[in-house]
């Protein structure tokens, strides 16, 4: 992981001060605990805080062709051998950033097409005063920016652009109801009005007329036919992601939760140490009390056995779920949808400890490799009622609903009246379109916690229409699910928040599902591949053979973290939500429904076991929202 940080100042001709790089380096300073430095050549600065994790000589900002190009980049490119030959590189220890300044120099901006790795990088043309920028396929390296008449700004965090002198800091409304609906749906939007993210997949240029955004990729299946064996080739991807992300620093670590994703990464890291002599793997693992529905320590046991790997247990006793949770938010720059960040934190920071810099990490298993519950609505559609039943037991196991009433729901929308059904609901959308009223979502997806002046001005009925519901033809087919899955804005916000807390600690996180290879092959294979007989990610089940111990490799269940997030919240931050929902809620009340947050707090209160997740989401993100806004009205930031 590293930092960049730059500025253009535009149309003015105005030299860049080093000053202000300087001033926005110092901001981002834990992100490169191995060194910083800068660049500037008349209106253009550039500058690069360095964290060495791929073994490279040190920190940008690069520049080639007597200066004409220069870049700062926060990138690990892993198809290197690939860009050699095709460049015409011959010495094999180029910097990925030179590698990124000579795939420009061939492809110009059509260049991140090339790439595959996690990567945001900036790319100064002077001879087209031309600003490229570029964020890779799926979000995992953040990248933020302000675009002013006369400046353009960016940055590796928000942080670095609120110093900048004449950087508005209002906060966005539009934001604000996103995270309380649970809608990270503008994948451009930030908290503060006049701050933008680069979306993934995404390029900008930046010229001293215009900001053009074009997007590069479009997540889609390979286009390589499958072959027979579909485990054997998910294997031989799956090892060459793991092995990409172990390039670099030998200090790399995982983390092992007991899971199926977490620990068919472990196992195969730990084979290819051991394969390569290296030291064995450290593994770092969460440990709740036995007898906790969190419990996993009988998987992480059984990992433990079947391999040779460095663990070390994490023990969590009296979970507080708002312990440093103003800290939390000074590193996040804002509200995020995570409750067990907390948790996660406490793996980096014993990591760090352990001296690891890089932190291999089983997110995303579930989106990409896919569940393959879309056929479920593929085979009650056909009519194949007996598949259906047989194949009900991964969504029975992962969602907590019972088989006879998922079974019921499918039967009730897609049995013999499913036509009529559906026939009565176009007509329903034609009247309402011939009414012209607008469209209003259910009342249980966000209402009960938005305050409604809020939802009205930022649009969220229509916005929660347009993403935050799987549309009708798309849940009717596995295909088109897997891709709306990977597609939506959780993924990109997922991961910039994981970015934050572990770049707190001096850790690189890295993502071995996440893989574009990887991604594209699983997105083209069938239903069957994914679920069959009630095992969903049929596929990565099927390639760890031999390589899991088979009480982790055939587990149905997930394990549900309410129970403990409610606990933590009662025993120990009652005082607190009493006082953030209750006693001083004004602050809130603009944003929030204050009557119904304050029902929904009263009956986990009432009954803790029987805390449903929407209330429990209401209570968690109204919290999190007053805890916010306090902060930033201490910081003299208008709210």
């Amino acid at each position: 992981m590293s930092g960049v940080a730059g500025i253009l100042l535009r149309q003015d001709g105005r030299p860049a001060a080093a000053a202000d790089i300087q001033q926005m380096l110092a901001r981002i300073r834990h992100r490169g605990r191995d060194g910083s430095s800068w660049w500037t050549d008349r209106s253009v600065a550039l500058g690069h805080a360095w964290l060495d994790t791929t073994g490279e000589d040190g920190p940008g900002p690069l520049t080639m062709a007597g200066g004409k190009l220069a870049v700062t980049a926060d990138c690990r490119l892993d198809n290197r051998d690939e860009l050699l030959a095709r460049l015409g590189i011959r010495d094999p220890t180029a910097a990925d950033a030179m590698l990124l300044m000579r795939a420009y120099l061939k492809w110009g901006e059509a260049c991140p097409t090339y790439l595959q790795g996690d990567f945001a990088f900036a790319i100064w043309d002077s001879e087209r005063r031309a600003l490229f920028c570029a964020r890779d396929h799926f979000g995992i390296k953040p990248f933020y920016y302000h675009a002013g008449a006369r400046r353009f700004a960016f940055a590796s965090e928000i942080g670095p652009l609120l110093v900048l002198e004449g950087v508005n800091t209002r906060i966005s409304e539009h934001q604000i109801s996103g995270f309380l609906a649970g809608l990270p749906d503008d994948p451009q939007s930030t908290h503060y009005a006049e701050i933008f993210r680069l979306p993934a997949r995404h390029t900008l240029t930046v010229t001293d007329n215009q900001v053009t955004l074009r997007q590069y990729w479009h997540i889609e299946p390979s286009p390589e036919p499958l072959r027979s064996d579909a485990a054997e080739e998910f294997r031989h991807l799956f090892y060459r992601s793991v092995q990409n992300r172990m390039r670099g620093t030998p200090a790399i670590g995982a983390m092992l939760s007991g899971g199926l994703d977490s620990s068919s990464i472990a196992c195969v890291a730990g084979l290819q140490a051991a394969a390569a002599r290296k030291p064995e793997l450290k593994t770092f693992s969460l440990v709740f009390e036995k007898g906790s529905p969190m419990d996993e320590k009988r998987f992480i046991d059984a990992v433990l056995g079947h391999h040779r790997l460095d663990s070390t247990m994490i023990s969590i006793g009296n979970y507080a779920p708002f312990a440093e949770f103003e800290r939390i938010l000074e590193e996040q720059e804002g509200t995020f949808l995570a409750p067990g960040l907390s948790l996660t934190r406490s793996i980096y920071r014993t990591a760090k400890t352990k001296g690891v810099k890089v932190l291999l990490d089983g997110h995303g298993g579930d989106e990409v490799v896919s569940h393959g519950h879309g056929l479920l609505h593929e085979l009650a559609k056909a009519g194949r009622w007996l598949a259906l039943w047989r194949e009900l037991h991964s969504a029975a196991n992962i969602y907590g609903e019972g088989m006879p009433s998922l079974y019921f729901r499918f039967l009730t929308v897609y049995g013999p009246a499913w036509r009529i059904a559906r026939m009565r609901a176009m007509a329903k959308r034609v009247l309402g379109k011939l009414r012209r009223r607008p469209f209003q979502a259910p009342r249980s997806a966000w209402a009960g916690l938005v305050n409604p002046e809020l939802a009205r001005r930022t649009n969220l009925a229509e916005r929660f229409h347009r993403a935050g519901y799987m549309p009708a033809n798309v849940s009717a087919s596995e295909a088109l699910t897997h891709r709306w899955l990977l597609s939506t804005g959780l993924v990109p916000h997922a991961f910039e928040v994981l970015d934050k807390a572990a770049a707190n600690f001096g850790i690189e996180p890295r993502y071995p599902f996440w893989d574009r290879p990887l991604v594209e092959f699983c997105l083209g294979l069938p239903g069957e591949e994914k679920l069959k007989d009630g095992f969903g990610r049929l596929v990565l089940r099927r390639a760890m053979q031999g390589i899991l111990p088979p009480v982790v490799q055939w587990r149905r269940d997930k394990i549900d973290f309410t129970a403990n997030l409610v606990k933590g919240m009662i025993v120990n931050h009652r005082d607190l939500l009493d006082r953030l929902l209750v006693s001083d809620s004004d602050l809130i009340a603009p944003y929030v429904n204050l009557l119904e947050v304050n029902a929904a707090y009263a009956r986990m209160l009432r009954e803790p076991e029987q805390a449903t997740l929407p209330d429990v989401q209401h209570i968690w993100r109204s919290a999190s929202l007053s805890l916010w806004l306090r902060q930033v009205q201490h910081d003299g930031s208008p709210a």
